[in-house]
């Protein structure tokens, strides 16, 4: 079944997740400021070009600092999938409660984490319904923003920090629901690798809401 495969596209494997959770917890930076905001729409592939036969993988955000640290504000990602004809084949959706903004000592990377609210699916009528998380599932997820030296990330932008002259997003991913062992894939105002492009769309960090 289609949604159920989409899972391993949004799932981290244990041992990735430890690794991540390892290197988060000895990673630094700056608070964004009091009133700093990040707020944007894009569009994101795993390459620097659509992907075919990827889906459509796309990220909402609005998130805001707080004058005693942390964050708050929302996030949405989600990753709608397709047959080879173009028809539909279902939607995976995470909805995040942010709950911190914050900064790189450079400013070239924002960062945005909080908790999973929710993760559903939407499938085509006569699809059934693939497995949902528990009520009490609410792990910790990030992201990563990659800014020019205007607090920009916009498609065919030069934001990368890493030298290919692409705007980039990392993503921690989030751990198995179906394994109650599983590890966090990170913790709260960490840092994630840049895993996808900005093929449409962008972000702004702003200095004051």
């Amino acid at each position: 079944m289609a949604a159920v495969a989409a899972v391993a596209a949004l799932v981290v494997p244990a041992a990735s997740a430890s690794a991540a959770v390892s290197a988060a917890v000895s990673a630094t930076g700056a608070g964004a400021g009091a009133g700093a905001s990040l707020r944007g729409w894009s569009g994101l592939s795993p390459q620097s070009t659509e992907l075919p036969g990827f889906g459509n993988l796309t990220l909402a955000v609005d998130a805001r600092s707080r004058p005693a640290g942390g964050g708050s504000g929302h996030a949405t990602i989600q990753h709608e999938f397709f047959e080879p004809d173009g028809s539909w084949q279902g939607t995976v959706r995470i909805e995040v409660d942010v709950d911190c903004l914050r900064t790189d000592a450079s400013a070239r990377t924002a960062v945005v984490t909080g908790t999973v609210r929710s993760l559903t699916y939407t499938v085509p009528p006569g699809t059934p319904q693939p497995p949902v998380p528990s009520s009490g599932w609410h792990p910790e997820t990030g992201f990563s923003f990659f800014l020019d030296g205007a607090g920009n990330g916009v498609a065919g932008d030069g934001s990368s920090g890493d030298g290919d002259g692409q705007a980039r997003v990392g993503w921690s991913g989030v751990p198995d629901f179906n394994d109650p062992t599983a590890p966090p894939t990170t913790v709260k105002c960490a840092a994630s690798a840049p895993g996808f492009y900005v093929i449409e769309g962008g972000y702004r960090l702003h200095a004051r809401g």
